[in-house]
């Protein structure tokens, strides 16, 4: 019954002829949207960020099309990921593009220009880096050597670094400079008439002329001598590095991330009750509480855990027993230990 009402109520209705019932509009922005959409799905097409890219319209992949209602042209701007052949890219996103917005819009384009305007790192880049590192790292029980390491120079790049010390003068120099500025606009008005009051450089410069030699100054100019060669020490001074170079290249490292991966390594072991690492530039110092203290391979684990670093560190193992497995071990950690403690 249901079925047959319905064919009546359609069977009855008073359509229009086709030229009558209205048209269909597709803005061309939402052509581009589309395109826009479809090119990211392509293989070896990564969106690349420039600044300012989302209020600019700069960001890609981009895409913009035409106002032909029937058979539109499209421009897709594209970033290819390293190193993917940038040509089959393109070739790729070509067809793509066009087989969406045939679908999707029912306006086959009349072409589709692909540029090619950047090339950005792949996503999986660091992930195979990694993988590169860990398939050269020793086995223990394999027995085979790691690869050779990379030249410093290679492996290296340029290395992450600590802020400047210099970089919060330049905010106090910026204020100071405002604050000049200010004092010399309002002295021009007082000079100029646009305002009434009493000049101040015109006074301090009467008070530092008409001023007397007093002992203090002298600890003033030395002062200053002193807060003078601090600034000069604060620009030239290198800054300090903050991580340590793996053997993959470009790839880096904190001191804390090496102390909580010597620390997990230390709890695998079930006689280990808690861990505490300390890294320095050239040392990692592990201190081990165990319920037994018995001889180990922990020393060569830990020693065998740090060949992906570049420069691995020495590592030392403290080894200490404890009363009672159950018992909570309190010490003083350093801001970059790690600390994990086993429930």
């Amino acid at each position: 019954m249901a079925e047959a009402a319905t064919a009546e109520r359609v069977g009855g209705s008073h359509l229009a002829a086709p030229e009558h019932r209205g048209s269909l509009q597709i803005e061309s922005r939402v052509i581009s949207q589309i395109a826009r959409q479809a090119a990211l799905e392509v293989d070896g097409v990564v969106p690349y960020a420039v600044t300012l890219g989302s209020l600019t319209g700069r960001n890609l992949p981009r895409a913009l099309a035409d106002s032909d209602p029937r058979h539109p042209a499209i421009t897709v701007e594209i970033a290819v990921s390293w190193p993917m052949p940038a040509v089959d890219v393109a070739e790729r996103v070509q067809q793509h593009v066009i087989e969406v917005v045939t679908r999707l819009t029912g306006r086959r384009p009349a072409r589709v220009d692909v540029e090619v305007t950047e090339v950005a790192q792949s996503r999986m880049l660091l992930g195979e880096e990694l993988a590169r590192v860990s398939a050269a790292e020793p086995g223990p029980d394999t027995g085979t050597e790691a690869a050779p390491t990379h030249s410093r120079t290679t492996a290296e790049g340029r290395p992450p670094r600590s802020f400047p010390t210099a970089g919060w003068l330049a905010p106090v120099l910026g204020l100071g400079l405002l604050a000049l500025a200010v004092v010399a606009g309002r002295e021009y008005a007082v000079v100029q008439g646009h305002y009434r009051s009493e000049a101040w450089i015109e006074h301090s410069a009467r008070w530092v002329s008409g001023t007397e030699w007093r002992p203090w100054m002298v600890v003033v100019s030395v002062v200053c001598v002193l807060v003078g060669l601090y600034f000069v020490y604060a620009a030239v001074r290198p800054r300090r590095r903050t991580h340590r170079p793996l053997r993959a290249t470009g790839v880096w490292t904190r001191d804390t991330d090496v102390a909580r991966r010597l620390s997990a390594i230390a709890l695998d072991d079930d006689n280990t009750v808690s861990a505490t690492t300390k890294v320095t530039s050239g040392r990692a110092h592990v201190r081990v509480f165990v319920t037994t203290p018995t001889e180990s391979d922990l020393p060569d684990r830990l020693e065998a855990s740090t060949a992906t670093l570049a420069r691995p560190p020495r590592v030392s193992v403290d080894l200490r027993g404890v009363s009672h497995p159950n018992m909570t071990v309190i010490d003083e950690r350093e801001p970059d230990a790690a600390h994990p403690e086993r429930p």
